[in-house]
């Protein structure tokens, strides 16, 4: 796991509505969180890999979850678990708010004779479940839901009375993405903000401008990042 080099402090400014000062000392805040960082890269080394397929910009997502004092953020993808441990670790600096996750865990394949078994960028070790990485010291406020996004997104359409912050960290297929977030979008109000990754330098998904478009807003790229967020208006 590497750290976060150069974060973007204008994409979180503008999707947060804070001013300089403010975004500013949110992200350099982040960056001081060195415990946590040599804590989820020492689970990481401890399975023998260097890195689990994660948003490249932990650091803005806990900046936003410090600027916009969210109650409830829902992300949809965990592996092992860095995104979750920045948002839970900003949510706990606030003394307030749930991260609700969303993760279909994805096992390595069996092995096959002398062949090693292969495994997807965000395979789980042997004996680990989705978010291993995440101190446990940070999991009171975490509500994981293990299981297919289709089955458990509607569920928390029905019982969150809103959604502050949405992070959208998994392989997008428009037409169910598109719905998805359709689902999602009564419980977003004014302030919310919704984020998709769209893997290292990929480009904005229909789905997310379709969103954008019906509320009146675009949605902006994370510098050097395949990273959009729309904030709504």
């Amino acid at each position: 796991m590497q750290a976060e080099e150069d974060p973007d402090a204008s994409w979180v400014e503008g999707l947060s509505g804070g001013g300089p000062d403010a975004t500013r000392a949110a992200i350099q805040e982040a960056q001081d969180e060195a415990r946590l960082f040599a804590h989820v890269a020492a689970e990481h080394r401890r399975e023998g890999r260097a890195s689990y397929i994660e948003i490249d910009a932990p650091l803005e997502l806990h900046a936003l979850v410090r600027l916009l004092r969210p109650t409830h953020v829902v992300e949809v993808g965990v592996s092992s678990g860095v995104s979750s441990a920045y948002l839970l670790n900003a949510l706990e600096k606030n003394g307030h708010g749930v991260l609700h996750s969303v993760d279909l865990p994805k096992r390595p394949a069996p092995s096959s004779g002398a062949r090693k078994p292969s495994q997807a960028s965000w395979s789980l070790p042997p004996g680990r479940s989705s978010g291993w990485a995440v101190p446990f010291a940070l999991r009171k406020r975490w509500d994981l839901r293990l299981g297919d996004k289709r089955v458990v997104l509607p569920l928390l359409a029905e019982e969150l009375p809103r959604i502050d912050l949405f992070v959208y960290d998994v392989p997008h297929e428009d037409g169910a993405t598109r719905k998805e977030f359709q689902l999602l979008d009564p419980r977003m109000g004014p302030g919310a903000v919704a984020i998709a990754d769209h893997g290292p330098g990929g480009g904005l998904c229909a789905a997310l401008r379709s969103w954008g478009r019906s509320r009146a807003t675009r949605p902006v790229r994370r510098q050097g990042l395949g990273l959009y967020g729309i904030r709504m208006p």
